[in-house]
């Protein structure tokens, strides 16, 4: 793809996800889209042929971060309680940013009225995210140091994982009950996460 039409196709992403973020999916216009990015409305639908895929494509893009993230956890040189400590850090450093935090809440307020908006953040985030998880849990059954080793790798284990790392204090920031996770609570939220999770899918204390 040439830089100019890749640069162009980055410009519209990002001003659509300053536009879904600030206005909300039902009220993003794919006119002000245009407006704001310049070129004509054909240039945008030759990229993205209706809203959903903009944001199709927005989810997309933001995922890159994540799966970045998850490529830095180191699987081979530390036990297993450590690498899922690595792993729950990492997601939560991610999903507790404000970006982040604003797309869960526009997901939720227009998964509603308009289901393809759920399917798309269920598709291209939480399951993309999911087999990540999957991916290093599996690099962990393949290890000799954790009992059980079959428990890893069982249908529903990294969507468990990824729960109990949502779960407490990143749950207030996305209900507006609080405004940030510190990094004190998410090492302490990362290594409960580990260690439940060890027990409970493993029967590794």
């Amino acid at each position: 793809m040439p830089i100019a039409t890749s640069s162009k196709r980055a410009a519209i992403l990002a001003i659509a996800g300053r536009t879904f973020l600030r206005h909300g999916y039902a009220n993003a216009s794919m006119d002000g889209i245009v407006a704001e990015a310049g070129g004509s409305k054909s240039t945008l639908y030759r990229y993205f042929p209706s809203k959903a895929a903009l944001f199709a494509a927005f989810v997309e893009e933001v995922g890159t971060v994540t799966r970045a993230a998850f490529a830095t956890v180191d699987v081979e040189g530390k036990d297993a309680k450590a690498v899922l400590e690595e792993t729950a850090r990492a997601y939560l450093d991610l999903i507790s940013t404000p970006s982040a935090l604003a797309m869960t809440r526009l997901v939720m307020a227009e998964a509603g009225r308009f289901p393809e908006v759920g399917r798309i953040f269920y598709e291209h985030g939480i399951q993309r995210t999911e087999r990540q998880i999957a991916a290093i849990l599996k690099r962990l059954a393949e290890r000799g140091d954790v009992p059980d080793r079959s428990g890893l790798a069982r249908p529903g284990a990294a969507a468990q994982f990824r729960a109990l790392c949502e779960a407490g204090p990143h749950e207030g920031c996305v209900w507006g009950l609080r405004e940030t996770v510190s990094q004190e609570e998410i090492a302490k939220i990362a290594h409960q996460a580990a260690t439940h999770f060890l027990r409970g899918w493993t029967g590794q204390a």
